[in-house]
């Protein structure tokens, strides 16, 4: 901004956009409470339907009824064939246990099952599993110990009632083809189509079925039925709110699918299940997840099986050592790799489905106010700009996916109360809508965090510097999301006032400290947008590609103070190879920010942890900016210890008036900054600690005004809850 605004546009550039956060918030929570008031009982408005006579593609049309009481009639009387006496099979399946960052985020693996088992029926309704087979491997601490439910096959559709996690977490809840099911649950004919199965192709037709009461304990989803017999041939559900036992559940997806075997018997053939718990006293970004898939194949049919095997326990296992032993045809990953897994569809597909055919509402229970966290140090941090700041959050979800969080504190060292409030309204595969509004809002330069929150708090109070550049914002912003592909597009319109921020950490914990930069002064609205393909489902162990970009602009001649265009854009390749023995890890990184009135806080610093290592902590600064990293890691004693060889290069130049403006201001204060004398080149060494949670880096930069630094580390994964 120009330093000669008179103080007195100064002081009404802070006021305006003062009084526009607090009208955001106001606004806020006076959505959120509208939001609260839970409309009547309703269904998500659909007008698709099948081709044919007006009113087939109705709910509770006389053609679906006449088809679904058929294929009611055959599940209860298939047993009947009295040609079926018994049959044996084998089932293949993967059991996976993972984390992820809250809903609908990126997710880790914690945990790996293969499993091997033989299948044995016989007539009337006897069952029984043995496990022959297993191997396992860990990749973050766990003692989970699994239902026998999520380790076995589904042999008879679940019976007439349906019980998960052995009655704990779903129970009694009606089959959507048992008897009675007609008057209980609401049916509409919505597509015919062919299926691929096992050495055959099967026409069916395609009928979505929802509660007569959405508050009901019951299933929603779809059930392809056999054209010509009736029969089930696959089943897509989840389940309403109020079927969850277990108050940790915040949803189960299921995927059945038969196959006609021995030319005349549906059995089953492909399964899975997704599993998602979350905190119920406190609102943390965190969710565990179950996924379980698993093939069945060579069936044999009439071999007069003993009585005697089905008179014990349904389930069993063979020794520990035997178990061990078994030689499975497929990778313990093979299910999570997308080059390899084949079972269609994904259980985010059967959730956004449901949510189709009934309003999310009623998929997800509302939850009562919570404490909300959403990372540690949202509620305790030590920073050079704050000193100590303390505050907790409350957070309240309604029934209608609407969900509120306040988040309020105190930064001791710079004696300011912070306030924020956020209205989202997120439902899967859908447009995401948010709204927040800030007074006092920490905000920080760097596009990329060079640490966890975590880390910054104990590196200010022992080494006196936070890795952060930071600056006050008062404002809010409206933001929308929608999935694009594999990939989430994001635009935000936001409106802010931008403060200078000081040290006064010193007012808490008297050392020396890394001086605070003195940013620009001013008011600024920009419209941003973003594209981001996540990392996929447990990239550490399948690799894959990620990246992020995002592209934001500023108009003076529109409002506020600042003319300037920015563009980011980072990705990272990693191939883990487990059979080699040696992962590689591939990242970079460019941006730039043109313009007449370039802002100090665009700007792109470099140098030190998240940057180059092996130079001072953002020694360089400029318009322009490139890095790239090239690691290769071993594991030398898993879970313990692992090495790792790591090469950084990085860049920036200074090009243009404004550019050269806002470097001036960013050197007003603090060690003079400039652009980097060509390329840097650092590398060296990372020692991992205990699942690589904890890691360390001895780096050394190669070029002119390289150093030794020591940088310790937390994996990247968890930065979001640091």
């Amino acid at each position: 901004m120009d330093s000669e605004r008179s103080s007195g546009r100064r002081r009404d550039s802070l006021t305006r956009p003062a009084t526009a956060a607090l009208l955001f918030l106001t606004l806020a929570v006076a959505l959120a409470s509208v939001a609260g008031a839970r409309p009547a009982p309703q269904f998500a408005p659909d007008t698709r339907s099948i081709a044919g006579p007006p009113g087939e593609g109705d709910w509770n049309a006389p053609r679906v009824r006449e088809l679904v009481g058929r294929a009611i009639d055959r599940r209860s009387s298939w047993t009947a064939d009295g040609e079926l006496i018994d049959y044996r099979a084998n089932a293949r399946g993967h059991i996976y246990f993972l984390y992820d960052m809250g809903r609908d985020t990126e997710r880790h693996l914690i945990k790996a099952d293969q499993l091997a088992l033989q299948l044995a029926w016989r007539k009337p309704d006897r069952t029984f599993q043995l496990i022959i087979g297993r191997r396992e491997q860990e990749f973050l601490p766990t003692n989970i110990r699994y239902h026998l439910d999520h380790l076995t096959v589904v042999m008879d559709n679940y019976g007439d009632l349906i019980h998960l996690g052995e009655g704990s977490e779903v129970k009694d809840v009606m089959h959507p083809a048992a008897s009675g099911a007609l008057d209980f649950y609401d049916y509409r004919l919505t597509d015919s189509l062919t299926l691929m199965l096992p050495a055959s192709e099967v026409r069916v037709y395609k009928v979505e079925m929802r509660p007569r009461d959405p508050d009901d304990p019951a299933v929603v989803g779809s059930i392809y039925l056999d054209r010509a017999s009736a029969d089930i041939v696959r089943m897509e559900f989840t389940f309403t709110a109020s079927a969850y036992i277990d108050d940790s559940v915040d949803y189960i997806s299921v995927h059945l699918e038969n196959a006609m075997w021995g030319g005349r018997y549906w059995l089953p053939y492909r399964q899975g299940i997704e599993l998602r718990r979350e905190f119920t006293v406190l609102k943390f970004p965190a969710g565990s997840i179950i996924r379980g898939e698993f093939k069945i194949s060579d069936y044999e049919f009439n071999l007069d099986l003993p009585l005697s095997q089905f008179t014990g326990p349904s389930i069993a296992t063979v020794t520990r050592r035997l178990r061990e032993r078994y030689e499975f045809d497929e990778g313990l990953y093979d299910a999570l790799d997308p080059a390899v897994a084949t079972a269609p569809p994904s259980m985010e597909a059967i959730r956004e489905e449901a949510a189709r055919i009934v309003t999310e509402s009623y998929l997800q229970r509302a939850q009562e106010m919570q404490l909300a966290v959403p990372g540690v140090s949202s509620v305790l941090r030590f920073r050079r700009a704050e000193g100590l700041y303390l505050g907790p959050g409350l957070s309240q979800g309604f029934q209608n996916g609407v969900r509120l969080e306040l988040l309020g504190g105190y930064a001791i060292g710079a004696d300011r109360w912070e306030l924020e409030a956020t209205v989202k309204l997120a439902r899967p595969g859908q447009l995401g809508v948010e709204l927040v509004g800030y007074l006092d809002r920490v905000g920080e330069v760097s596009v990329w965090k060079p640490s966890s929150g975590a880390v910054a708090t104990l590196a200010a109070a022992a080494d006196g510097d936070d890795y952060r550049e930071p600056y006050w914002r008062n404002g809010g912003a409206l933001t929308f999301t929608h999935p694009v592909g594999e990939s989430r597009a994001r635009l935000a319109v936001a409106w802010e006032a931008w403060k200078p921020a000081a040290l006064e950490a010193d007012q808490v914990i008297g050392r020396d400290y890394r001086p605070v930069r003195a940013l620009n002064d001013g008011e600024v609205v920009y419209v941003a947008l973003g594209l981001r393909r996540p990392r996929v489902v447990a990239v550490e162990t399948v690799g894959g590609a990620n990246w992020e970009g995002r592209i934001e602009g500023a108009a003076a001649s529109v409002a506020g103070d600042f003319d300037y265009v920015s563009v980011a854009l980072r990705a990272e390749q990693l191939w883990p190879q487990p059979k080699a023995g040696v992962g590689v890890r591939l990242a970079g990184a460019v941006g730039g920010v043109a313009g007449g009135g370039v802002p100090a806080q665009r700007l792109f610093p470099a140098g030190g942890r998240g940057t180059v290592r092996g130079f001072s902590f953002h020694e360089f600064v400029g318009n322009a900016y490139a890095a790239g990293s090239l690691e290769l890691s071993r594991a030398i004693k898993h879970p313990m210890l692992s090495f790792a060889l790591f090469a950084d290069v990085g860049w920036t130049a200074i090009e243009g008036s404004g550019a050269e403006s806002a470097v001036a201001v960013w050197n007003e204060v603090g060690t003079q900054a400039g652009a980097t004398p060509g390329v840097l080149v650092g590398a060296g060494a990372t020692v991992g600690v205990f699942y690589d949670i904890f890691q360390l880096d001895l780096a050394r930069g190669l070029t002119n005004r390289g150093i030794w630094e020591l940088v310790f580390r937390v994996r990247s994964e968890f930065w979001g809850w640091l």
